[in-house]
């Protein structure tokens, strides 16, 4: 009974407690730029990364190639992977930023980004089994996707360098199988911070 007592007069005699930390600007960041894919053909990319913690953020976008690909990319090649592009995308990848010290008057960041994507690609093999007109019709497959960003700013414009890799399993009639893809992307992004 007396403990119960001196809880009851502690809890009632004690002193407020006050937690604070320091907020977190939001940092959200709109990008748009072009991107070369498969080393093959140009791409505009864009989206909107958006700061989670210090160290998180995440970033949602895609990447879309509005020039269709010429006949003559078509390849004599043995291997199906040869005929297989990465044409169209949309992604989502959680970054972890390597913290530092910031300059004030050029800001940079290296973030290394993992994340999912949905990608379309086209298989231009000859054999195809679609009609001329349709083949270069596009494959919807899920795939994973990391890479590395470097991110230099001013003020509130900056540039974004962004290599990464899709990997994922399109099928290829020519082989008759899925076949296990990496498939490299080179960005570069001017974006705006507020």
């Amino acid at each position: 009974m007396v403990r119960l007592l001196l809880v009851m007069v502690a809890i009632l005699w004690s002193m407020p407690a006050q937690a604070r930390r320091l907020p977190l600007d939001p940092e959200n960041r709109v990008h748009l730029g072009v991107a070369l894919t498969d080393n093959t053909s140009l791409s505009l990319t864009g989206g909107l990364d958006s700061r989670l913690t210090r160290m998180v953020s995440v970033d949602v976008g895609g990447f879309v190639s509005p020039i269709p690909l010429p006949d003559s990319i078509v390849p004599t090649s043995a291997d199906g992977k040869d005929y297989i592009f990465l044409r169209h995308g949309i992604y989502v990848t959680p970054g972890f930023r390597v913290p530092h010290r910031q300059p004030k008057a050029l800001q940079w960041d290296v973030v290394g980004r993992f994340g999912f994507a949905a990608v379309f690609s086209n298989d231009v093999h000859p054999d195809n089994s679609t009609t001329p007109n349709e083949r270069f019709v596009t494959e919807a497959n899920p795939a994973f996707l990391g890479g590395l960003e470097v991110d230099l700013r001013h003020e509130h414009v900056g540039l974004r360098l962004a290599p990464r890799a899709f990997f994922s399993r399109p099928f290829s009639q020519f082989e008759g199988r899925d076949l296990v893809m990496l498939q490299p992307q080179y960005a570069a992004e001017l974006f705006y911070q507020w």
